[in-house]
């Protein structure tokens, strides 16, 4: 962010570890004021102590996304610090893997209150602040998922593809004010959400479901393209640092190279064209074939 603001504050939601941590200590070393939103407070020394190492200054501020009195908790601590909110990195974020009929109802709803409706609480409880300095920066931290269907975690490709349709449209609605609104979409890359925080849901693991098989299959897979990936949370950290300080920022922001290609792809190319080369590679995949860049007429495939 540029103009009047020394040092901006901005908030980043889910800044315990993996993304969003990385992302508050990138953003702290650039000379942002830093306030690391924890749903866990018993991470707070793990942040304190990633901030020394890195020999940088950040907050920490309890904040459960799913919590309007959480929210306005933390909020009103950033304004009684004297400096308002300028910015909000929208990163916290869940997952339930398993194929659709093997979740429930409340597996659906969880993870789109937290990726969803949180960033969506959070974002409305700062706007107000932002339209009344004139200026501000909401950052969502999306996913190529957002823009392209996978199997196997139908709640939270469903959450990101949500995410992005009310950016666009949050986008328009606030530009008038001086308000800007950044969509981050990162490829495959390995963060809890691919470890501990996979969330899987207990039918997906159950012999008795009808795609048993195929979700151990879809597991291996996608653990290998997760090794296999390039992309790094300093990666993503960069992306959210450039949206940040861009004078005039884009809507969207794809990190790693093989997922601009295959947005780019997917853009360009006819829709069932498109539709049909991606289907046969998923297909190829879950036939269990050596795990590589999977080619159709020499494009690589994977989405890190």
């Amino acid at each position: 962010m540029t103009g009047s603001v020394s040092r901006p504050s901005v908030l980043v939601t889910g800044a315990s570890r993996g993304l969003g941590l990385e992302t508050a200590l990138a953003l702290a070393a650039r000379g942002f004021r830093v306030w690391a939103g924890l749903r866990d407070v018993g991470a707070t020394p793990l942040v304190v102590g990633a901030a020394r190492a890195r020999r940088v200054e950040l907050r920490s501020v309890p904040l459960d996304v799913t919590d309007p009195d959480s929210i306005d908790a933390a909020v009103r601590h950033m304004v009684s610090d004297g400096h308002g909110v300028d910015a909000v990195v929208n990163n916290a974020g869940i997952t339930a893997a398993g194929y659709f009929e093997d979740l429930t109802d409340d597996d659906m709803r969880r993870v789109f209150e937290v990726n969803l409706f949180g960033a969506m609480n959070v974002t409305r409880r700062v706007l107000p602040l932002m339209r009344a300095a004139g200026r501000g920066r909401v950052v969502m931290m999306s996913s190529v998922c957002g823009r392209l269907g996978s199997l196997a975690v139908t709640p939270y490709v469903a959450s990101k593809f949500a995410i992005e349709g009310w950016s666009e449209s949050l986008a328009m609605e606030v530009a008038p004010f001086g308000i800007r609104v950044v969509i981050i979409e990162p490829g495959l890359i390995a963060t809890d959400l691919f470890g501990r925080n996979r969330g899987v849901v207990p039918r997906a693991r159950d012999a008795r479901s009808p795609y048993y098989e195929r979700f151990l299959r879809a597991e291996r897979q996608v653990d290998a393209l997760v090794r296999a990936s390039r992309i790094t949370p300093a990666d993503v950290a960069c992306a959210v640092c450039r949206a940040l300080t861009a004078t005039r920022p884009r809507l969207r922001y794809i990190v790693g190279r093989r997922a601009r290609l295959l947005l780019t792809l997917q853009r360009h190319l006819p829709g069932e064209l498109f539709e049909t080369l991606y289907g046969r590679v998923v297909a190829r995949r879950m036939a269990e074939k050596p795990v590589m860049a999977a080619r159709t007429k020499g494009i690589p495939w994977e989405l890190g």
